[in-house]
């Protein structure tokens, strides 16, 4: 249920939860604190009245607290409202002070309602991150209690994951049943009427997945809870990650660059203030930017320059360097001719991407191929060939107008 619950949540983030121009920065196996919270519940019970129940109450609501008043008014014999009256102070709805009955606030409550009230005790799973309530799914999900992280076996199974700090006070104002829209989605029963107190907890860790995502860097954060994900804060979230041998990640990042053939040249590893690897290229091997990197593209065209922004390519690296799964790495060109061949391509290919994401009506002319040659010069054209044959972009070369044949 694990795996299949995280590729589900995979699939739902890339299909449903991406905005247009933005990708993933980070996708990583997290251990999010949480607490397992037992409380007592008001619940509407789903059986009916009985008319001497109800009748009872009622009189007692009156002020008619007596049992042989009770006895007299209604021609009940007194063995048996005894023994309803008993009853229902059983179940919280009435309370028996000198012989006096009163209405308890469950009582006033069941009254109000119309329906017997009972008091039950159930658990929730509430976030010491993001102080809510967790969704249904997040019950589905592996949870280790707080001893449990020192064993061996448990460290084996989240060697690479991630841990999410809580604050050193949880707020539980995330226990307002005012606040929620669907009692079902939090895996709260339709029939709960209200919170009452918290008769006790335990802490420990949830495993889930965090996805950073943005369009230049990561701009927002999602865990997935299974199928279901719920946004966190980006601002509050970040402080909160730390990797369990977060020490070696730069090392571990250096080895992992170091058996990747061809290697992108010489350059500097470093992380940006996301945590996330930045690999600064002072001077680039022709061979790596020739070799699809990432979805089939170039390598090229997917590193930064001054004019153009990053972007991220995920890391291979679950097998040999599971400290480094889930994290996306990005290129930076520093030498100028470089940099200068970047930008032309880029340019090109974004204005292609950007013409084939339009509908067929809308698209200005049959090929691609024939608005290149309206929009663009035949010397920006075949500069954008020269380029293209040199990285060994076929996809721009298939799309751009064939070379004009010079006759001798």
């Amino acid at each position: 249920m694990y795996f299949k619950a995280y590729a589900s949540s995979y699939g739902e983030v890339l299909n449903n939860q991406l905005s247009p121009g933005e990708t993933l920065f980070y996708v990583r196996d997290s251990l999010l604190p949480i607490l397992n919270i037992k409380m007592i519940i008001h619940e509407r019970s789903r059986e009916e009245f009985n008319d001497i129940d109800l009748m009872l109450l009622k009189l007692i609501e009156q002020g008619i607290g007596l049992v042989r008043s009770i006895v007299t008014l209604t021609g009940l014999a007194e063995k048996l409202v005894r023994k309803h009256i008993a009853e229902m102070i059983g179940m919280s709805l009435l309370t028996n002070e000198s012989e006096r009955l009163r209405l308890a606030p469950l009582g006033v409550e069941t009254l109000k309602q119309g329906v017997p009230i009972k008091i039950v005790q159930r658990s929730f799973r509430y976030c010491a991150v993001s102080e809510q309530l967790l969704p249904r799914t997040a019950y589905q999900l592996p949870f280790n209690k707080v001893d449990q992280l020192r064993t061996s076996d448990v460290r084996r199974k989240v060697k690479s994951h991630h841990i999410l700090d809580e604050a050193a006070l949880v707020n539980l104002k995330g226990l307002d049943l005012s606040t929620v829209e669907s009692k079902r989605d939090l895996n709260i029963t339709d029939e709960t009427i209200s919170f009452g107190d918290m008769v006790g907890y335990s802490s420990g860790y949830l495993q889930t997945r965090l996805f950073l995502i943005g369009k230049k860097e990561p701009e927002r954060a999602l865990v997935a809870f299974g199928e279901t994900t719920r946004e966190y804060d980006l601002k509050s979230i970040l402080p909160t990650i730390s990797v369990l041998n977060d020490d070696c990640t730069l090392e571990k990042l250096r080895e992992y660059n170091q058996i990747q053939s061809p290697s992108y040249g010489e350059g500097e590893v470093g992380l940006d203030q996301f945590g996330l690897p930045i690999v600064s290229i002072t001077r680039a091997n022709l061979e790596w930017l020739s070799k699809k990197l990432e979805s089939g593209i170039q390598a090229i065209l997917l590193c930064g320059t001054s004019q153009y922004s990053a972007k991220p390519v995920g890391l291979k690296a679950r097998n040999k360097y599971p400290e480094l799964s889930g994290l996306t790495i990005r290129y930076r060109l520093l030498e100028e001719s470089r940099q200068n061949d970047a930008n032309i391509l880029r340019s090109f290919y974004d204005d292609m991407e950007r013409y084939y994401k339009l509908p067929r009506e809308k698209q200005p002319f049959k090929r691609f191929s024939q608005y290149v040659k309206d929009t663009y010069s035949e010397k920006e054209t075949e500069q954008v060939r020269e380029l293209a044959k040199l990285y060994s972009i076929e996809r721009i070369l298939s799309n751009l107008p064939r070379p004009i044949e010079v006759m001798d």
